[in-house]
C-alpha cells in the first residue's frame, strides 16, 4: 500500500468515526464501556483531584516566583536609595550580609510585629494597610506549610 492510499484510507476511517460526545452521563458511559458506575465515578474524582492538586502546585510556584521577583526588586531599590542617598557603597555591602537574617526574624516574628517594632525603634512611618490581620496565603488561597 502506498502512502497516498494509506492517508486516503486514514480520511475515510476519520469520516466514519463517530464524534467524541463530552456529555455523555455516567450511567451511558457505563453502558457502552461494560464498567460499573460506581468505578467511573471514583476514576472521574480521582481524576477532578489530580488536575485541582496540579493547577494549586503550578499557581502556587508562579506566586513563590513572584514574591521572589518582588524580594529581589525590593533589595535592589533600597540599594540604590542608599547609594543615592549617602553614597555608601561599604553600607551596602553590609546590608546585603545582614538582609538574611533580618529575612528570618522578620519572616518569624510577622511582619506586622516586624512593623511595629520598626516604627517604634527607627522611627519610621509608612502607610500600610492592616498588617495584623493580613495574610497573603491566606488571602491567595494557599496554606504555607
Amino acid at each position: 500500500m502506498t502512502r497516498a492510499e494509506r492517508r486516503r484510507q486514514a480520511r475515510m476511517q476519520e469520516k466514519c468515526q463517530v464524534p467524541l460526545n463530552l456529555n455523555l452521563t455516567v450511567a451511558q458511559v457505563s453502558g457502552m464501556t461494560g464498567q460499573q458506575a460506581s468505578i467511573l465515578q471514583t476514576y472521574l474524582k480521582r481524576m477532578e483531584q489530580q488536575t485541582t492538586d496540579a493547577v494549586i502546585r503550578e499557581a502556587q510556584e508562579k506566586l513563590e516566583r513572584a514574591e521572589d521577583y518582588i524580594t529581589v526588586t525590593n533589595i535592589i531599590i533600597s540599594l540604590y536609595a542608599i547609594k543615592l542617598s549617602w553614597g555608601f557603597t561599604k553600607a551596602n555591602k553590609k546590608f546585603l550580609k545582614n538582609w538574611k537574617a533580618a529575612m528570618d526574624y522578620v519572616d518569624r516574628i510577622g511582619v506586622a510585629k516586624a512593623y511595629e517594632l520598626a516604627q517604634k525603634e527607627m522611627d519610621i512611618d509608612v502607610e500600610f494597610e492592616n498588617l495584623a490581620n493580613y495574610n497573603i496565603y491566606e488571602e491567595m488561597g494557599f496554606n504555607r506549610e
